[in-house]
């Protein structure tokens, strides 16, 4: 080893972006995606040529984890010496001429295969042949230790244009980098004594927050009382039990299914109940999962815990001014399914739970959280989180769009669909992601367990139609 080797601080994967690179498994596998038709297949040049500009803006699709030996310290991003933009790009001609249905479960088996762990944690697959129209689409699909749900916004903004064909001062230049060689690796003890003083530095800073922390706790005793109304809501959510098959074991096969509301009239149901676009969305998932326990012959099943994640960051800074990585809180809200309860009511009793929810300590404190836990061994922090986590249903996940049309390497994105992963144990995810006039929505289904996704997409479209003509209803009278 050389003797002026100097060390260099690396850049250490953040609470969150940790959370999901440790709970990544084959089984469970914490992947999110996006299923982009687009009008016509696009030029192999051209696409090479967003995509490699899409790396230039967003650096962190060119960077892969590496753990510390020993797993002395925490994991870090590197630039990977060996990128290669064919890897993680690739075209699929389909055998046959292919509706959407025959595409969501082509991607199924996509979707569900681990990342390789060596690489950048993303993937593209650009299918062609797609109905008698011959559309193409994209899809693409990334770790969420990588983003969450609008940091990957900047991500889609980077990869796309406004116009069909925009100014060439504005087209990316060369596609790509070109493919790297192994470099030449340093010695097992130059690791060692790296990740020995990035510990060192970690544990440092960690000892100063916890002192930061004790005498804020000491000005200002409030904070333990909240610290404790944390600890109870964390134990009541963890022995809540459903009673649903949704929290049967959940298998790896992955069912697919895409569908699309009118933005325009799920807008016009939020200004007409009042609250949020969420309480609305959550009534709709509440009042199909209501039909497909009864159609099940589960109508006891009164309640089911739902994941709802929240964006953290500023409005301003949801789109091309965004930040990859995890800026997000999770929100745990039992879901009231049971009943006779008619859709306004329902409405009602939602928004009421997400406003209490909202600031409850432990949806206040996630953030936070997270990084304490990063603090703790990695096979404590799994067991932690399957036991916290376990308790959860499905996910229901709102990602804020972008509503206006874009393009990807000419061709025009006619639909987004976006899929989220599911949580631990818990086999269903419904993602919903805005674009131009329609609010998209991917349904993630473990296939053992709900095979029929048909059948609910189908009660999602019946819902939302429940939900509208009770809100005609109350209108006239």
């Amino acid at each position: 080893m050389s003797e002026d080797r100097k060390y260099v601080k690396k850049e250490r994967l953040a609470g969150e972006d940790l959370s999901f690179w440790w709970l990544d498994s084959p089984m469970q596998p914490t992947t999110m995606a996006m299923l982009m038709v687009l009008d016509r297949a696009p030029e192999e040049k051209s696409l090479r040529a967003a995509f490699g500009r899409a790396v230039r803006v967003v650096p962190r699709l060119a960077q892969r984890v590496v753990d510390a030996p020993l797993d002395l310290t925490l994991p870090h991003w590197e630039a990977d010496p060996t990128f290669d933009l064919d890897y993680h790009l690739r075209r699929h001609k389909l055998a046959r001429v292919a509706d959407l249905g025959e595409l969501f479960h082509e991607i199924g088996p996509a979707y569900e295969t681990p990342f390789d762990r060596s690489r950048p944690l993303w993937e593209a697959r650009v299918y062609e042949g797609i109905g008698s129209s011959q559309r193409a689409a994209v899809f693409f699909k990334l770790h969420h230790a990588l983003a969450d749900g609008v940091g990957g916004n900047a991500i889609f903004a980077a990869l796309t244009d406004a116009e069909r064909e925009p100014k060439r001062s504005l087209r990316a230049g060369p596609g790509g980098r070109e493919k790297g060689a192994w470099p030449q690796s340093s010695s097992w003890g130059s690791q060692l004594l790296d990740a020995l003083r990035d510990r060192i530095e970690l544990d440092v800073d960690r000892a100063q927050s916890i002192a930061s922390t004790v005498v804020d706790t000491l000005q200002h005793p409030d904070n333990l009382k909240r610290a404790l109304d944390m600890v109870a809501s964390i134990a009541e959510t963890a022995q809540f039990e459903s009673g649903s098959p949704l929290k049967a074991s959940g298998g790896r096969a992955r069912r697919m299914v895409g569908m699309e509301l009118p933005f325009a009239e799920v807008r016009a149901l939020k200004l007409s109940l009042g609250g949020c676009m969420i309480d609305v969305i959550l009534t709709i998932m509440a009042l199909a999962m209501r039909k497909w326990h009864t159609a099940h012959g589960l109508g006891e099943v009164r309640e089911l815990m739902t994941l709802v994640p929240v964006n953290l960051r500023r409005r301003e800074d949801w789109t091309e001014g965004v930040a990859v990585g995890n800026v997000t809180t999770g929100i745990l809200v039992p879901l009231p399914i049971g009943g006779r309860k008619g859709p306004l009511a329902l409405h009602r009793e939602i928004r009421s739970r997400m406003d209490a929810k909202k600031v409850d300590p432990v949806s206040m404190a996630a953030p936070a959280l997270a990084e304490v836990m990063s603090a703790l061994p990695r096979q404590l922090v799994t067991w932690m989180s399957q036991s916290t986590y376990g308790s959860i249903d499905f996910i229901v996940t709102n990602v804020p769009g972008i509503l206006v049309p874009r393009y990807l390497a000419g061709s025009e994105i006619e639909a987004a669909y976006p899929f989220a992963p599911i949580a631990a144990r818990s086999p269903a995810s419904i993602a919903l992601y805005g674009y131009r006039d329609s609010l998209f929505i991917g349904i993630d289904a473990d296939s053992g367990v709900m095979p029929d996704t048909d059948g609910f997409e189908r009660m999602v479209r019946d819902a939302f139609e429940e939900l509208r003509e009770a809100v005609g209803r109350s209108k006239k009278k």
